[in-house]
């Protein structure tokens, strides 16, 4: 069983950076997404996230630009703003059989339903699971990656253009990570769960 568990700034700074050195597949063709889409089918368990260019204006709103997925040696970013929605990637995230694991995920699927009408199923909001374990901190992604991973994940690309034609390399590493370390907190709470 995990104990109650908390951390504070300077912990985390004094942690190393987290690094995924897995491959990072952008897509940006639908035959790209469907190739994407029957790999990403052969896994029970995705990290899943999102990215959205931020608004800095009163009633502003923009969609999700990039959709996350990501297991521990693979991360997949669809660039939705490229192409039309691939019925197949609605279709895994509607399956129930397929579990995607992420921290906040509730807007983000709000966020996702402005751009395809679909039935979210098989989601996990990591941060909501904690709590079962007395978590003692903000559940936030930086805080859960240096509690269960003992990595400092930096958030500096989040407020950065999404929507942008060529992301940066920092971009295209950001995103990737963010899905990868969601992957990697749930098993670390299933490997702690289970002592």
């Amino acid at each position: 069983m995990i104990t109650p568990l908390s951390i504070d700034k300077e912990e985390i700074n004094l942690l190393p950076p987290m690094d995924f050195e897995g491959e990072i597949v952008e897509i940006v063709t639908p035959e790209g997404a469907r190739k994407a889409v029957e790999v990403l089918r052969q896994e029970k368990v995705l990290g899943f996230d999102t990215e959205t260019r931020p608004s800095f204006t009163k009633g502003e709103f923009y969609t999700p630009a990039i959709l996350q997925l990501a297991n521990d040696k693979q991360a997949f970013i669809f660039r939705l703003k490229f192409f039309p929605f691939p019925p197949e990637l609605a279709s895994l995230l509607e399956d129930q059989s397929v579990l995607k694991v992420g921290i906040g995920i509730k807007d983000d699927l709000i966020g996702l339903g402005k751009v395809v009408d679909f039935k979210p199923a098989g989601f996990l909001d990591l941060s909501e699971e904690v709590k079962k374990y007395g978590m003692m901190t903000s559940a936030s992604l930086k805080n859960l990656t240096a509690i269960f991973l003992g990595k400092k994940l930096f958030k500096k690309a989040k407020t950065t253009n999404w929507e942008r034609r060529d992301l940066t390399p920092a971009q295209i590493k950001y995103a990737a990570t963010d899905a990868v370390v969601g992957y990697l907190i749930h098993e670390k709470i299933l490997e702690l769960g289970t002592r």
